[in-house]
């Protein structure tokens, strides 16, 4: 479970869950926000590189994060497409484990 806090007034807090489906070995990410808006993304991790995507009608995104090798911060950029067609850079991110 991850939490996030951007300090601007115009990001709303919210709360992601990873997880996976076993019988399909596929992993998800499910974020919810304080606006009530939730999405669920797909996920792959491959040598230390965390990508989630999602494929909607008038509003794809798509986040590529590099896991640092201690795997306490994950550093990323965001991309976003309102026609599933041209990408347009969105947020870059960094996900700090604060325990």
């Amino acid at each position: 479970m991850m939490r996030s806090e951007i300090d601007d007034p115009r990001f709303p807090q919210g709360i992601a869950i990873l997880g996976s489906d076993d019988s399909e070995g596929e992993y998800y990410l499910l974020t919810f926000d304080e606006r009530g808006v939730s999405r669920k993304h797909e996920v792959s991790l491959r040598d230390n590189v965390w990508k989630w995507w999602r494929n909607a009608p008038g509003f794809s995104q798509r986040y590529e994060g590099i896991i640092s090798e201690d795997g306490n911060t994950i550093i990323g950029k965001g991309e976003l497409s309102k026609d599933g067609v041209s990408w347009e850079k969105d947020l870059d991110l960094t996900y700090t484990r604060i325990d």
